[in-house]
Protein backbone atom coordinates (compact mmCIF):
# COMPACT_ATOMS: atom_id res chain seq x y z
CA UNK A 1 0.00 0.00 0.00
CA UNK A 2 1.35 3.42 -0.88
CA UNK A 3 1.02 6.60 1.03
CA UNK A 4 1.92 10.36 0.34
CA UNK A 5 3.64 11.72 3.09
CA UNK A 6 6.50 9.60 4.06
CA UNK A 7 6.86 11.06 7.76
CA UNK A 8 3.26 10.41 8.34
CA UNK A 9 3.79 6.85 7.24
CA UNK A 10 6.34 5.69 9.61
CA UNK A 11 4.81 7.28 12.31
CA UNK A 12 1.44 5.11 11.50
CA UNK A 13 3.53 2.44 10.49
CA UNK A 14 5.13 2.24 13.76
CA UNK A 15 1.97 1.33 15.79
CA UNK A 16 1.13 -1.89 13.20
CA UNK A 17 1.45 -4.52 15.62
CA UNK A 18 0.80 -2.51 18.57
CA UNK A 19 -2.29 -3.35 20.91
CA UNK A 20 -4.76 -0.88 22.34
CA UNK A 21 -5.96 -1.04 25.59
CA UNK A 22 -5.74 -4.81 25.58
CA UNK A 23 -7.80 -5.49 23.51
CA UNK A 24 -7.72 -4.01 19.83
CA UNK A 25 -4.40 -5.50 17.66
CA UNK A 26 -3.42 -3.26 14.87
CA UNK A 27 -2.85 -5.42 11.98
CA UNK A 28 -2.10 -3.43 8.79
CA UNK A 29 -2.41 0.09 7.81
CA UNK A 30 -5.24 0.46 5.53
CA UNK A 31 -5.95 4.21 5.42
CA UNK A 32 -4.52 7.52 6.05
CA UNK A 33 -5.02 11.35 6.27
CA UNK A 34 -3.75 14.29 8.13
CA UNK A 35 -6.06 13.90 11.09
CA UNK A 36 -6.21 10.50 11.65
CA UNK A 37 -4.69 6.24 11.03
CA UNK A 38 -7.20 3.97 9.82
CA UNK A 39 -5.93 0.32 10.16
CA UNK A 40 -7.83 -3.42 10.13
CA UNK A 41 -7.68 -5.10 13.44
CA UNK A 42 -8.46 -7.81 15.20
CA UNK A 43 -9.99 -7.60 19.17
CA UNK A 44 -8.71 -10.55 21.51
CA UNK A 45 -12.40 -12.41 20.87
CA UNK A 46 -11.45 -12.98 17.31
CA UNK A 47 -13.41 -10.17 15.82
CA UNK A 48 -12.23 -8.36 12.75
CA UNK A 49 -12.56 -4.35 12.59
CA UNK A 50 -11.27 -1.07 11.80
CA UNK A 51 -9.78 1.19 13.60
CA UNK A 52 -9.65 5.01 13.26
CA UNK A 53 -7.42 6.33 15.27
CA UNK A 54 -5.77 10.20 15.78
CA UNK A 55 -2.64 11.16 14.80
CA UNK A 56 -0.99 12.05 18.66
CA UNK A 57 -0.43 15.66 17.62
CA UNK A 58 -4.07 16.40 16.60
CA UNK A 59 -5.05 14.57 19.96
CA UNK A 60 -3.50 17.48 21.60
CA UNK A 61 -5.91 19.65 20.15
CA UNK A 62 -8.94 19.90 21.69
CA UNK A 63 -10.92 21.14 18.79
CA UNK A 64 -9.92 17.90 16.59
CA UNK A 65 -10.47 16.04 19.15
CA UNK A 66 -13.74 17.15 20.13
CA UNK A 67 -14.81 17.02 16.70
CA UNK A 68 -12.91 13.28 15.66
CA UNK A 69 -15.11 12.22 18.79
CA UNK A 70 -18.45 13.74 17.83
CA UNK A 71 -18.11 11.56 14.05
CA UNK A 72 -19.12 8.57 16.58
CA UNK A 73 -22.40 10.46 17.44
CA UNK A 74 -22.99 12.08 14.17
CA UNK A 75 -22.44 8.59 11.89
CA UNK A 76 -24.84 7.01 14.07
CA UNK A 77 -27.52 9.22 14.26
CA UNK A 78 -28.06 8.72 10.42
CA UNK A 79 -29.64 5.46 11.33
CA UNK A 80 -29.76 4.38 7.61
CA UNK A 81 -27.46 0.84 6.57
CA UNK A 82 -25.38 2.84 3.73
CA UNK A 83 -23.21 5.10 6.57
CA UNK A 84 -20.41 3.08 8.14
CA UNK A 85 -21.21 2.56 11.76
CA UNK A 86 -19.15 3.12 14.43
CA UNK A 87 -18.90 0.67 17.43
CA UNK A 88 -16.98 1.59 20.13
CA UNK A 89 -14.74 4.71 20.96
CA UNK A 90 -11.47 4.56 23.68
CA UNK A 91 -8.49 5.73 24.14
CA UNK A 92 -5.02 4.71 23.41
CA UNK A 93 -2.17 4.77 25.90
CA UNK A 94 -0.85 7.71 24.56
CA UNK A 95 -3.97 9.67 24.95
CA UNK A 96 -5.00 9.00 20.82
CA UNK A 97 -8.68 8.55 21.37
CA UNK A 98 -9.76 5.97 18.84
CA UNK A 99 -12.86 5.04 16.96
CA UNK A 100 -13.63 1.12 16.32
CA UNK A 101 -15.81 0.36 13.17
CA UNK A 102 -16.93 -1.79 10.38
CA UNK A 103 -14.34 -3.35 8.11
CA UNK A 104 -15.64 -3.08 4.97
CA UNK A 105 -14.91 -5.31 1.96
CA UNK A 106 -14.71 -3.73 -1.59
CA UNK A 107 -13.39 -0.86 -2.51
CA UNK A 108 -13.94 3.37 -2.66
CA UNK A 109 -14.87 5.21 -5.58
CA UNK A 110 -11.59 6.77 -6.25
CA UNK A 111 -9.82 2.98 -6.48
CA UNK A 112 -12.29 2.13 -8.94
CA UNK A 113 -11.87 5.14 -10.81
CA UNK A 114 -8.26 4.56 -10.62
CA UNK A 115 -8.42 1.00 -11.74
CA UNK A 116 -10.67 2.00 -14.88
CA UNK A 117 -7.99 4.26 -16.22
CA UNK A 118 -10.97 6.35 -17.50
CA UNK A 119 -14.23 7.96 -16.92
CA UNK A 120 -16.49 5.35 -15.45
CA UNK A 121 -19.22 3.62 -17.53
CA UNK A 122 -22.56 5.64 -17.27
CA UNK A 123 -24.76 3.58 -15.85
CA UNK A 124 -22.44 2.94 -13.02
CA UNK A 125 -22.20 6.36 -11.92
CA UNK A 126 -25.97 6.37 -12.13
CA UNK A 127 -26.94 3.33 -10.11
CA UNK A 128 -23.84 4.13 -7.39
CA UNK A 129 -25.31 7.80 -7.36
CA UNK A 130 -29.30 6.86 -6.99
CA UNK A 131 -27.76 5.02 -3.62
CA UNK A 132 -25.87 7.81 -2.27
CA UNK A 133 -28.72 10.13 -2.63
CA UNK A 134 -30.77 7.31 -0.45
CA UNK A 135 -28.40 7.72 2.40
CA UNK A 136 -28.01 11.44 2.36
CA UNK A 137 -31.89 12.07 2.12
CA UNK A 138 -31.36 9.78 5.67
CA UNK A 139 -28.92 12.26 6.79
CA UNK A 140 -30.49 15.31 5.44
CA UNK A 141 -33.47 14.24 7.05
CA UNK A 142 -31.81 14.49 10.62
CA UNK A 143 -30.18 17.28 10.24
CA UNK A 144 -26.71 15.84 8.93
CA UNK A 145 -24.74 17.71 6.84
CA UNK A 146 -21.87 15.61 5.51
CA UNK A 147 -19.35 18.67 4.03
CA UNK A 148 -16.81 16.03 2.70
CA UNK A 149 -18.13 13.56 0.06
CA UNK A 150 -15.73 12.38 -2.23
CA UNK A 151 -14.85 9.18 -4.30
CA UNK A 152 -13.05 8.14 -1.65
CA UNK A 153 -15.46 8.77 0.96
CA UNK A 154 -18.15 6.82 -1.13
CA UNK A 155 -17.11 2.65 -0.83
CA UNK A 156 -18.64 0.11 -3.28
CA UNK A 157 -19.21 -3.33 -1.13
CA UNK A 158 -18.46 -6.92 -2.39
CA UNK A 159 -21.98 -7.00 -2.89
CA UNK A 160 -22.56 -3.86 -4.85
CA UNK A 161 -23.99 -1.61 -1.74
CA UNK A 162 -22.99 1.77 -1.00
CA UNK A 163 -21.38 3.23 2.19
CA UNK A 164 -20.72 7.18 2.93
CA UNK A 165 -18.24 6.97 5.18
CA UNK A 166 -15.66 9.61 7.46
CA UNK A 167 -18.25 12.10 9.01
CA UNK A 168 -15.63 13.23 10.45
CA UNK A 169 -16.35 17.18 9.58
CA UNK A 170 -19.85 16.57 9.42
CA UNK A 171 -22.54 18.88 11.17
CA UNK A 172 -25.42 19.12 12.54
CA UNK A 173 -27.62 21.83 11.19
CA UNK A 174 -28.65 24.35 13.85
CA UNK A 175 -30.69 27.72 14.18
CA UNK A 176 -28.94 30.61 12.43
CA UNK A 177 -26.38 32.44 14.66
CA UNK A 178 -25.67 29.02 16.76
CA UNK A 179 -23.04 27.15 15.02
CA UNK A 180 -20.96 24.92 16.98
CA UNK A 181 -18.49 25.98 14.53
CA UNK A 182 -15.03 27.19 15.88
CA UNK A 183 -13.73 29.66 13.70
CA UNK A 184 -13.78 30.91 10.23
CA UNK A 185 -11.30 28.50 8.23
CA UNK A 186 -12.40 26.71 5.66
CA UNK A 187 -12.88 22.46 5.74
CA UNK A 188 -13.12 19.94 3.34
CA UNK A 189 -11.36 18.74 0.09
CA UNK A 190 -10.75 22.02 -2.54
CA UNK A 191 -11.66 19.91 -5.63
CA UNK A 192 -15.44 19.15 -4.00
CA UNK A 193 -15.86 22.10 -2.28
CA UNK A 194 -18.79 24.35 -3.66
CA UNK A 195 -18.74 27.91 -3.08
CA UNK A 196 -20.51 28.41 -0.36
CA UNK A 197 -18.03 26.07 1.73
CA UNK A 198 -14.92 27.17 0.03
CA UNK A 199 -15.89 31.07 1.76
CA UNK A 200 -16.32 29.03 5.01
CA UNK A 201 -19.47 30.36 4.98
CA UNK A 202 -21.24 28.21 7.82
CA UNK A 203 -24.55 29.78 7.98
CA UNK A 204 -25.11 28.92 4.36
CA UNK A 205 -24.07 24.87 4.46
CA UNK A 206 -26.76 23.14 4.02
CA UNK A 207 -28.17 19.66 2.53
CA UNK A 208 -27.36 21.73 -1.76
CA UNK A 209 -23.53 21.85 -0.05
CA UNK A 210 -23.85 17.90 -0.53
CA UNK A 211 -25.65 17.97 -3.30
CA UNK A 212 -23.23 20.18 -5.04
CA UNK A 213 -20.33 17.69 -4.00
CA UNK A 214 -21.84 14.55 -5.32
CA UNK A 215 -22.14 16.13 -8.46
CA UNK A 216 -18.56 17.17 -8.33
CA UNK A 217 -17.98 13.58 -7.59
CA UNK A 218 -20.27 12.30 -10.99
CA UNK A 219 -18.36 14.68 -12.95
CA UNK A 220 -15.46 13.70 -12.11
CA UNK A 221 -16.20 10.09 -12.78
CA UNK A 222 -17.68 10.64 -15.85
CA UNK A 223 -15.26 13.52 -17.66
CA UNK A 224 -12.42 12.00 -16.32
CA UNK A 225 -10.90 15.23 -14.51
CA UNK A 226 -12.09 17.18 -12.02
CA UNK A 227 -14.75 20.19 -12.59
CA UNK A 228 -11.55 22.90 -11.49
CA UNK A 229 -7.94 23.00 -11.57
CA UNK A 230 -5.14 24.76 -10.41
CA UNK A 231 -1.70 24.85 -9.50
CA UNK A 232 -2.35 25.80 -5.72
CA UNK A 233 -5.25 25.52 -3.17
CA UNK A 234 -5.22 28.71 -3.09
CA UNK A 235 -5.75 28.81 -6.54
CA UNK A 236 -8.13 26.37 -6.39
CA UNK A 237 -9.86 28.24 -3.47
CA UNK A 238 -10.29 31.48 -5.34
CA UNK A 239 -11.62 29.59 -8.58
CA UNK A 240 -14.43 28.26 -6.66
CA UNK A 241 -15.49 31.12 -4.91
CA UNK A 242 -15.85 33.22 -8.20
CA UNK A 243 -15.78 30.71 -11.13
CA UNK A 244 -18.84 28.64 -12.05
CA UNK A 245 -18.42 25.79 -13.03
CA UNK A 246 -18.13 24.16 -17.09
CA UNK A 247 -21.67 22.24 -18.25
CA UNK A 248 -20.62 18.24 -18.22
CA UNK A 249 -21.58 19.16 -22.18
CA UNK A 250 -18.68 21.07 -22.88
CA UNK A 251 -16.17 18.73 -21.61
CA UNK A 252 -17.95 15.64 -22.94
CA UNK A 253 -20.56 16.69 -25.93
CA UNK A 254 -21.80 12.71 -26.36
CA UNK A 255 -23.22 13.15 -22.67
CA UNK A 256 -27.05 12.41 -22.86
CA UNK A 257 -28.92 15.69 -22.58
CA UNK A 258 -30.47 14.27 -19.12
CA UNK A 259 -27.19 13.45 -17.29
CA UNK A 260 -25.93 17.11 -18.55
CA UNK A 261 -29.05 18.22 -16.52
CA UNK A 262 -28.23 16.32 -13.95
CA UNK A 263 -24.78 17.44 -12.65
CA UNK A 264 -25.07 20.61 -14.10
CA UNK A 265 -27.84 21.57 -11.83
CA UNK A 266 -26.36 19.83 -9.04
CA UNK A 267 -23.15 21.81 -9.67
CA UNK A 268 -25.01 25.39 -9.79
CA UNK A 269 -23.16 28.32 -8.20
CA UNK A 270 -26.33 29.64 -6.57
CA UNK A 271 -27.35 27.41 -4.16
CA UNK A 272 -30.98 28.54 -4.78
CA UNK A 273 -30.43 26.68 -8.38
CA UNK A 274 -29.48 23.43 -7.35
CA UNK A 275 -31.55 20.13 -6.54
CA UNK A 276 -32.93 21.60 -3.67
CA UNK A 277 -32.70 18.01 -1.72
CA UNK A 278 -31.51 14.49 -1.95
CA UNK A 279 -34.57 13.15 -2.89
CA UNK A 280 -35.54 15.45 -5.50
CA UNK A 281 -31.93 14.65 -7.38
CA UNK A 282 -32.81 10.95 -6.66
CA UNK A 283 -35.97 11.35 -8.63
CA UNK A 284 -33.67 13.50 -11.41
CA UNK A 285 -30.63 10.09 -11.51
CA UNK A 286 -33.50 7.45 -11.87
CA UNK A 287 -35.01 9.35 -14.81
CA UNK A 288 -31.50 9.92 -16.31
CA UNK A 289 -30.97 6.09 -15.81
CA UNK A 290 -34.01 5.46 -17.88
CA UNK A 291 -33.56 7.53 -20.67
CA UNK A 292 -29.59 6.46 -20.67
CA UNK A 293 -30.81 3.31 -21.12
CA UNK A 294 -33.47 3.77 -23.88
CA UNK A 295 -30.79 6.03 -25.41
CA UNK A 296 -28.22 2.94 -25.02
CA UNK A 297 -24.73 5.29 -26.90
CA UNK A 298 -21.99 3.70 -27.39
CA UNK A 299 -19.27 3.80 -24.82
CA UNK A 300 -16.52 6.97 -25.30
CA UNK A 301 -13.88 8.11 -23.98
CA UNK A 302 -14.31 11.70 -22.59
CA UNK A 303 -12.38 14.09 -25.00
CA UNK A 304 -8.84 16.41 -23.52
CA UNK A 305 -10.34 19.37 -21.73
CA UNK A 306 -8.84 22.67 -23.25
CA UNK A 307 -5.27 23.35 -22.03
CA UNK A 308 -5.64 26.98 -21.01
CA UNK A 309 -5.88 28.83 -17.76
CA UNK A 310 -9.63 29.21 -16.36
CA UNK A 311 -10.99 32.80 -17.21
CA UNK A 312 -13.71 34.13 -14.97
CA UNK A 313 -14.98 37.68 -15.18
CA UNK A 314 -18.39 39.00 -13.01
CA UNK A 315 -18.85 35.66 -10.79
CA UNK A 316 -22.39 35.85 -9.42
CA UNK A 317 -22.95 36.28 -5.61
CA UNK A 318 -24.17 32.14 -4.84
CA UNK A 319 -26.97 33.96 -2.59
CA UNK A 320 -29.88 35.62 -4.79
CA UNK A 321 -30.81 39.14 -4.10
CA UNK A 322 -34.05 39.59 -1.64
CA UNK A 323 -37.15 39.61 -3.74
CA UNK A 324 -35.65 38.36 -6.92
CA UNK A 325 -35.49 35.13 -8.30
CA UNK A 326 -32.29 33.40 -8.72
CA UNK A 327 -30.96 33.38 -12.16
CA UNK A 328 -28.48 30.70 -13.40
CA UNK A 329 -24.70 31.84 -14.30
CA UNK A 330 -22.77 31.33 -17.06
CA UNK A 331 -20.60 28.83 -16.99
CA UNK A 332 -16.80 29.22 -17.50
CA UNK A 333 -14.46 27.70 -20.00
CA UNK A 334 -11.18 26.16 -20.31
CA UNK A 335 -10.56 24.10 -17.00
CA UNK A 336 -7.15 22.34 -17.29
CA UNK A 337 -7.15 18.72 -16.13
CA UNK A 338 -5.49 17.22 -12.80
CA UNK A 339 -1.58 16.23 -13.14
CA UNK A 340 -2.75 12.99 -10.90
CA UNK A 341 -5.20 11.04 -9.00
CA UNK A 342 -4.32 11.20 -5.25
CA UNK A 343 -3.41 7.88 -3.79
CA UNK A 344 -5.57 6.61 -0.75
CA UNK A 345 -6.03 2.79 0.21
CA UNK A 346 -8.33 0.69 0.72
CA UNK A 347 -11.27 0.47 3.30
CA UNK A 348 -12.11 3.50 5.72
CA UNK A 349 -11.26 6.48 4.56
CA UNK A 350 -10.04 9.29 5.48
CA UNK A 351 -9.94 12.86 6.42
CA UNK A 352 -9.31 15.48 3.26
CA UNK A 353 -6.69 16.44 1.54
CA UNK A 354 -6.12 18.98 -1.17
CA UNK A 355 -6.09 17.32 -4.98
Amino acid sequence: MEFENDTLVRSAQSRVGTVLRGAWRLDALIGLGGMAAVYAATHRSGERVAIKLLHPERARDKVDRARFLREKDIANAVGHPGVAAVLADDVAEDGSPFLVMDLLDGENLLQRWKAQRGPLPLAEVLLVSEQILGVLAAAHEKGIVHRDLKPDNLFITRDRGVKILDFGIARLRVPSGQTSLVGLRAMGTPAYMPPEQARARWDLVDARTDIWALGATMFSLLANRYVQDAPTVNELFFLRMTCPIPSLAEVDPSMPPAVVRLVDRALAFAQADRWPDARSMQAAVREALAAAAVASPPPQSAPPPPQSAPRCRDAPDPRPSPGRPPTRPARASGLSPPASLATLPRAISTLPRAP
